[in-house]
């Protein structure tokens, strides 16, 4: 699939904040079908800095006009967003969108208050190209994230979870539902990885059929 996303964008053209947008849609869409706005409207949008915390983003906007209400907490600082994330940011800012950023284990705390308060989580902290162990902030989002008791969306692939070996990093989030781009990854179709996945479903986000499709 990262082989994709490149032939996608450097070849075809497809810009990368489209397809952003598209996985954000996605990700929406599911809880828009799933987890109706009437008994889920507080969601807490838990997003890293790299381009699986862009779905994230993404996704609140689209979560906004539907008549939810996200909050998005950031882990990491605002200034490691890349590119495309952080345009997302910027839009969300204009729209007034609460968020905050946990950049310390000191503030822990904030998330564990937005999860006591949500309705459902929204998990886009980490995508495929997760690589060695967690981080420790990492580590005790995706703790806290567990322990909330909340139904749980994750971005592509759980927080942690291997794509590959559908095996954790040390630790990764139990999705209640999983939406993962493109194609499924190998590790999500593990036995071991099922307790992490949950439901899986499959969105190709406009990615052209000749490029999924074995040649």
């Amino acid at each position: 699939m990262q082989r994709i996303d490149r032939r996608a964008i450097i070849q075809i053209g497809i810009p990368r904040a489209l397809l952003m947008d598209h996985a954000g849609l996605a990700l929406a869409s599911l809880i828009r079908r799933r987890y109706p706005v009437s008994r889920y409207r507080d969601v807490v949008v838990c997003c890293g800095s790299g381009y699986n915390g862009g779905d994230g983003l993404s996704a609140a906007r689209h979560l906004l006009r539907w008549g939810y209400r996200p909050r998005v907490v950031l882990v990491g600082s605002p200034k490691a967003l890349r590119a495309e994330p952080a345009l997302y940011e910027g839009i969300l800012h204009r729209l007034h969108v609460p968020m905050v950023a946990l950049t310390s284990p000191a503030h822990v705390a904030r998330l564990r208050g937005h999860l006591r308060a949500a309705s459902l989580v929204v998990d886009a902290l980490l995508g495929i190209g997760l690589r060695g162990p967690l981080r420790p902030l990492q580590t005790l989002a995706i703790a806290e994230i567990n322990a909330a008791g909340k139904p749980v969306v994750s971005a592509d692939v759980p927080s942690g979870l291997d794509g590959d070996s559908g095996l954790p990093h040390g630790a990764a989030v139990r999705a209640s539902a999983t939406v993962t781009f493109g194609m499924p990854k190998r590790g999500l179709l593990a036995r071991r990885a099922r307790p992490y996945v949950g439901r899986l479903l499959v969105d190709e986000i406009t990615l052209p059929p000749t490029l999924l499709t074995p040649s």
